[in-house]
């Protein structure tokens, strides 16, 4: 899975995950056992949790004696300390020996189980076939006294009775040691009451302290889910906007800027929140059903089967709902690319959709998209509702199972009410450690549709790469000089060239003017200047290197381009101005500012060249917006100066006053003008006219008037014959001579 990929940096993370959960589990897992030994012990026991008492008079532990074995019965002499001065022996042995299955605690239930019976009376047959009547502890002590009945015969009585009540179920006699030990606290004057308080109160505190434990854990897994996780988001969403920042147009146009936006913003979110529930439950689960199935196998209760059909109810109902889901999830994605490009559309074109009256037309276009999302949703949404009721009603119908069948074993004595309670419990957590996966079952795969989308974006590589053996324009070599060598450009997937055999040189204090109708490829010629594309035959050369050969920010800071559109950045006049970097001095921003004709304008707003400029630059005109493009291109003394139609904004008077400027102050840059008017571009040195990206005419201004027809349609359509300088007779014999 793409998801586990994004944690090869952080291994420690999850470690340290894992064993916070790893207590936490352990601590949640120790409750139900503390509440079946409250059950058991605390309530059914009284607080007694052991046959082994604290404390015994002397007598009474002789008489316990009569029934053992020698070897037990120095164990539990071993057990005790010498009687003191009420006669009471103090059990002074370890804990693990008074446990259920401890030495001294062997030694001492069986004749604590005799003796209470004795206690009761029983048949006197059972100690001796020949005796009739009915036994009790004083006559069975009397007996021994006068060596009537030997020590073995006693022993061998006191198994017999054993095995007859071991029949009835092993619990019934732990707990006849028990009811024995009782009555010695009593007849030491022992309060009952407070022995099962005191035991009470010990199990509350190790509760207590274990649910700290547990929430202290927790806590803390969920501090490291959350930073790895924003930390995984993090650098994601760093990753992905410094590989699209390096996209050429064409790798843009691939994606969509809709789709973009939303692999870097909703996508990554959809991974953050994937990879918190991977650490938080996703290795939880595991663990905890590990260990519930290891505190499950140790109960011994013999209803481990119960687990097996919970486990198998559980994953039918999630292989149905997941074989249902599971399609519509990888489509959703789609769907919300759909909304976001219909919305972007939306927002950018607002202006002529009011224009238009097209309102109805754009929300009916929206609400189609938002419907194909909508259906999608409530689909996967009414699906997976059913899995929380399904899965309470298999864990409702598991704990009746359980209650009808550990019923039988606490009716037998083979099973104690504390440890069915602890058996639900466990089985409970196992079930929720399923229900658990299968709620993360449900993130995971639209995680894992983000993370393919976030990883398309990634493995894409530019087809505008780092030269892999860059060279830089010798020092002796002519500054400035651009030229293009039978260049031909052809979009990707497209099966004809858009731009073809065009050959020109621009030197240092030159300008060259590109004009054209429509679609002749005039943007696309200067966009191969600073390699926002790559030409596909030929090649451009700066300084007499190709720039291809060139680093990347070598050849971008040697070049500015000016886009079509002039964009702003939120920020203030001065930050958009010095966007090249720190390289930019104030008196380069002045000088550029003044060139571009914009220094009257930014010195008249509040706060001049530190007012804010909005999003876009919104809050100035168009031409405004145009002006400062052009002083920021400027501002970094760039060799080859590119304006890519950048003055239609402008009036003819700044127009005017900006080429002369440009002319006065940018002597040691070559200048290249994509323009639709004529009066931008006719005092260039040189200017070619391109029409379906060929180049059909190239000279200056008045060599295309008498040479070239397209030139001339061009200038008819904004000046006069008079402007032009031309006769009709003139304006007829170019045009005569473009038909033939």
């Amino acid at each position: 899975m793409r998801i586990i990929k994004l944690f090869k940096n952080h291994v420690l993370a999850l470690i340290v995950a894992v064993g916070l959960i790893t207590i936490s589990c352990n601590a949640d897992l120790t409750l139900p056992t503390y509440m079946s030994e409250i059950v058991d012990v605390g309530i059914q026991q009284g607080g007694i949790a052991s046959p082994v008492p604290d404390t015994i008079r002397a007598t009474s532990l002789a008489d316990l004696e009569m029934f053992m074995t020698e070897e037990d019965e120095q164990t539990v002499e071993a057990a005790y300390a010498p009687e003191d001065a009420d006669g009471v022996r103090t059990y002074q042995g370890s804990e693990d020996e008074r446990a259920d299955d401890g030495a001294v605690a062997n030694a001492m239930s069986l004749p604590e189980t005799v003796a209470l019976a004795l206690e009761q009376g029983v048949d006197a047959s059972t100690l001796n076939e020949s005796m009739t009547g009915t036994l009790d502890m004083d006559t069975v002590r009397a007996a021994v006294a006068a060596g009537m009945v030997p020590r073995d015969q006693l022993v061998s009585a006191a198994s017999a009775m054993s095995d007859q009540m071991g029949a009835m179920g092993g619990s019934i006699v732990k707990q006849r040691a028990i009811n024995y030990v009782s009555q010695e606290y009593e007849a030491q004057g022992i309060s009952l009451s407070d022995v099962q308080n005191s035991y009470l109160a010990s199990m509350s505190l190790k509760m207590f302290a274990l649910c700290a434990v547990s929430l202290v854990a927790t806590i803390l897994t969920g501090a490291v889910a959350s930073h790895t996780a924003c930390t995984i988001a993090r650098d994601l969403r760093r990753k992905t906007f410094d590989q699209v920042m390096h996209f050429s147009p064409a790798e843009v146009g691939k994606f969509s800027q809709a789709s973009l936006i939303t692999r870097c913003t909703n996508d990554i979110q959809q991974i953050q929140m994937a990879t918190t529930l991977f650490i938080r439950m996703v290795l939880m689960a595991p663990i905890m059903g590990v260990v519930a199935i290891m505190r499950v196998l140790a109960t011994h209760t013999g209803l481990e089967w119960t687990i097996g059909v919970a486990v198998i109810a559980v994953s039918a109902v999630v292989g149905v709902l997941m074989g249902l889901t599971m399609p519509k999830f990888k489509k959703m994605q789609t769907y919300v690319d759909r909304v976001n490009l219909v919305a972007r559309e939306m927002l950018d074109g607002v202006m002529p959709i009011r224009a238009f009256g097209r309102q109805s037309h754009e929300l009916e276009r929206f609400d189609g998209a938002s419907r194909d999302l909508m259906d999608t949703q409530l689909f996967t949404n009414r699906a997976m509702s059913f899995m929380m009721p399904l899965m309470m009603f298999v864990m409702n119908c598991v704990t009746v199972l359980i209650v009808w069948a550990g019923s039988h074993g606490v009716s037998d004595g083979v099973m104690q009410v504390g440890d069915m309670m602890a058996f639900i419990s466990y089985t409970m957590q196992i079930v929720m450690a399923f229900m658990i996966l299968t709620m993360v079952s449900v993130m995971l795969p639209r995680a894992e549709v983000a993370a393919e989308r976030v990883e398309d974006v990634l493995s894409t590589q530019s087809s505008i790469r780092e030269p892999a053996h860059p060279k830089l324009p010798a020092a002796s070599a002519p500054r400035g000089e651009l030229a293009f060598h039978n260049v031909s450009f052809q979009y990707p997937d497209a099966r004809e060239d858009v731009i073809g055999g065009v050959d020109f040189t621009v030197h240092a204090g030159e300008t060259l003017g590109i004009i054209g109708s429509t679609g002749s490829g005039k943007s696309t010629l200067v966009q191969l200047i600073p390699r926002l594309y790559d030409v596909t035959g030929g090649k451009v050369t700066l300084d007499g290197v190709d720039v291809r050969d060139i680093p990347l920010s070598e050849l971008r800071r040697r070049v500015g381009y000016v886009p079509q559109q002039g964009l702003l950045f939120s920020g203030t006049v001065e930050s958009n101005l010095k966007f090249a970097g720190e390289s930019v001095s104030d008196d380069d921003m002045r000088r550029a500012a003044d060139i571009a004709q914009a220094t009257e304008f930014i010195e008249q707003r509040e706060g001049a060249w530190d007012s804010e400029i909005s999003q876009g630059g919104s809050n100035v005109s168009g031409g405004q917006r145009q002006r400062l493009s052009i002083a920021r291109a400027l501002a970094k003394r760039p060799e080859v100066i590119v304006f890519d139609d950048s003055f239609s904004a402008l009036d003819y008077k700044t127009d005017a006053l900006l080429r002369e400027q440009l002319a006065a102050h940018e002597k040691d840059s070559a200048v290249v003008v994509v323009a639709q008017r004529i009066a931008t571009i006719m005092h260039a040195d040189q200017v070619i006219v391109l029409d379906e990206g060929r180049v059909v005419g190239q000279g200056t201004h008045e060599q295309l008037l008498r040479s070239c027809p397209a030139y001339l349609e061009i200038a008819q359509s904004q000046l006069s014959a008079a402007e032009l300088g031309l006769t009709d007779a003139e304006i007829a014999q170019v045009m005569e001579g473009g038909e033939r």
